[in-house]
């Protein structure tokens, strides 16, 4: 009996010795980010000297240094005079380009902070092994989504890879084959001589079978609602002629989200006004060896730069887009980041720093800072994992740590998001 007690009070004893160690994060090896502004992504007010713990690929404790103790032997990481964010979600990104080029831009949009991406179309089969090297760490990269080939009847340009069923029966056949090559998203291109509603049913009809999302690209308030009654949420581009309070209700009582992708759009002249980008480390090179030659010709930059109403092109490009993001978001409808970046019908759009393009342009439209920023991290991780709860996509205890170290701040100017000091992709810092 005697025996029996001193083994109790013994295991009693250990574990009283062992509960302050694990409070205190002595069980593992811990990173603490010290001193930094934190922007947590979730749309809340900055904390002006925060301290950030993270252990193996989570975030532990993210607050105020009065609130967030430094675990002993923590590897510490100065950041006075720094602020952190959520690393960027890019949610509409074409990468139709050969394995070696992939492998080369996916770490182009890390090292620009993007730490998710999802592609959304244009992915034949045998480059799919791109995306299961990346999700088995074999080269650094984003979270990586794909939707295969996608589903277009009439483009998106000539020659594109997509599926293009005749029938509901080709339909579902479409989509178990994209099952088996374990695409994340089945992508639907709506058109005016696109698909008939029994195909579009069919499509959708059987990726929920399969439970793979849809994700649509639509050009108006008829595309979106014959989409949203079959169950889909998430669109591509805008639904101009939905800027009234029916279809604002409608979009509101169905959870909808947009990207409206002005990174493409602004491309088409924004790289051709700034050639220093052009001239930046190589790291940072997200454009295709066709787009660099375009915006090197100095007569076609001419052409884009020199035209008559140059400046009215610009004006209308806001004219026709930012009304939308401003009435949608100032409403409660979710926008989020989606730029067509390495669209291979416009070329000219980076992967990475269009990214950033469009959270600056979302600001400019009028969205506040931090609204524009959760929109490129929690809301578009929200959208991606269905959820309202994701497991990346803010600085919060028990999200994977997904951390972008910034030498300014992006509330005081948003143009300050791509001024990086360093990235953090699931608990590792990018080299």
């Amino acid at each position: 009996m005697r025996r029996k007690i001193l083994a109790l009070c013994t295991a009693l004893l250990l574990a009283f010795a062992a509960a302050p160690n694990a409070q205190r994060g002595d069980a593992g090896p811990v990173t603490a980010i010290v001193g930094a502004r934190l922007i947590d992504g979730t749309g809340g007010p900055a904390v002006a000297d925060s301290v950030i713990l993270v252990s193996g690929d989570r975030i532990t404790a993210a607050g105020p240094r009065a609130s967030v103790q430094v675990p002993r032997g923590a590897t510490v990481v100065n950041a006075s005079g720094k602020t952190v964010i959520p690393g960027l979600v890019d949610v509409h990104c074409h990468l139709n380009q050969p394995a070696d080029v992939m492998r080369k831009l996916l770490p182009v949009a890390l090292n620009w902070g993007v730490t998710t991406i999802r592609m959304v179309g244009n992915d034949k089969p045998e480059i799919m092994e791109v995306y299961y090297d990346a999700r088995a760490g074999k080269f650094p990269s984003p979270r990586v989504y794909t939707a295969g080939q996608g589903f277009n009847l009439t483009g998106p340009y000539p020659g594109a890879p997509t599926l293009k069923p005749a029938t509901p029966e080709e339909a579902r056949k479409g989509v178990q084959a994209h099952k088996a090559l374990k695409v994340d998203f089945i992508k639907i291109w709506m058109g005016d001589k696109g698909f008939s509603p029994e195909v579009v049913a069919a499509i959708v009809d059987e990726a929920k079978k399969e439970n793979i999302p849809v994700v649509a690209h639509i050009g108006n308030a008829g595309h979106v609602k014959q989409l949203a009654e079959l169950g889909v949420t998430d669109f591509l581009h805008e639904a101009r002629d939905g800027m009234n309070p029916e279809f604002i209700a409608y979009a509101k009582s169905k959870g909808l989200s947009f990207a409206p992708t002005l990174g493409q759009g602004q491309s088409r002249w924004y790289y051709y006004e700034h050639p220093e980008i052009l001239a930046m480390d190589p790291k940072f090179d997200g454009f295709y060896a066709r787009g660099r030659a375009m915006l090197n010709d100095p007569a076609r930059r001419q052409q884009i730069m020199g035209a008559p109403d140059f400046a009215e092109q610009k004006q209308r490009f806001k004219d026709n887009n930012y009304p939308f993001i401003k009435m949608m978001s100032d409403a409660g409808v979710r926008i989020v980041t989606g730029t067509d970046c390495g669209a291979e019908a416009s070329q000219t759009t980076p992967v990475g720093h269009t990214t950033h393009q469009e959270v600056h342009m979302f600001v400019e439209a009028g969205m506040p800072p931090a609204n524009a920023l959760r929109a490129a991290t929690l809301d578009a991780a929200r959208v991606l994992e269905r959820t309202e709860n994701p497991s990346y996509g803010s600085i919060q205890a028990g999200k994977i740590a997904d951390l972008v170290v910034l030498n300014a701040d992006p509330i005081a100017d948003i143009n300050n998001t791509i001024k990086i000091d360093r990235v953090m992709r699931a608990g590792r810092w990018v080299q």
